[in-house]
């Protein structure tokens, strides 16, 4: 009986650190690929608040800036009212404010925060896991900005100022 416990344990141990090892070396793996994926606006497929099919193709030759979001994060709902307030220093951009929400709650959280009187921005649903794998959206506010070309120009996590938007567009 002893034998067997001098061996099962240390074989435990490193089974179970193999694993955590497998978990983390996964994981920043998936990261290294969005990370490259993200580079360039990748293709995506989202259904906005008035039932229209948002692609990547909506955002050929025009700056993006895409906004995963949650309607009931506090940074999140400062950041729609603060996009609604300044939607002047944006106009030259396409704003897609992205989350995994049921759109009924989305279209409630678009009246609540008026975001339907600005033309250059627009609420859709996109479901979690294709945030999560093809721009690797994981927490809220999470905010990509694009070039005209389709090309990174910075990614922010967190509550991010019209301002910090502006210079990176």
């Amino acid at each position: 009986m002893r034998t067997y416990l001098k061996w099962s344990l240390p074989v435990l141990v490193i089974g179970l650190l193999s694993y955590l090892a497998w978990g983390f070396t996964t994981k920043l793996h998936h990261k290294q690929e969005a990370n490259e994926r993200v580079q360039t606006l990748p293709n995506f497929k989202a259904e906005g608040i008035n039932n229209v099919p948002i692609s990547q193709a909506d955002f050929q030759n025009k700056p993006a800036v895409l906004l995963y979001f949650n309607s009931d994060c506090d940074h999140c709902q400062r950041e729609a009212d603060e996009l609604r307030q300044q939607a002047n220093k944006l106009d030259s951009a396409q704003v897609l404010m992205l989350s995994s929400e049921p759109v009924a709650v989305l279209q409630a959280f678009a009246r609540a925060h008026k975001l339907n009187t600005v033309s250059t921005l627009q609420v859709a649903h996109i479901d979690r896991k294709t945030a999560y794998e093809t721009f690797g959206f994981a927490a809220v506010p999470d905010l990509l900005i694009y070039h005209a070309d389709g090309s990174l120009a910075k990614r922010f996590r967190g509550e991010t100022s019209v301002d910090a938007i502006k210079r990176h567009l």
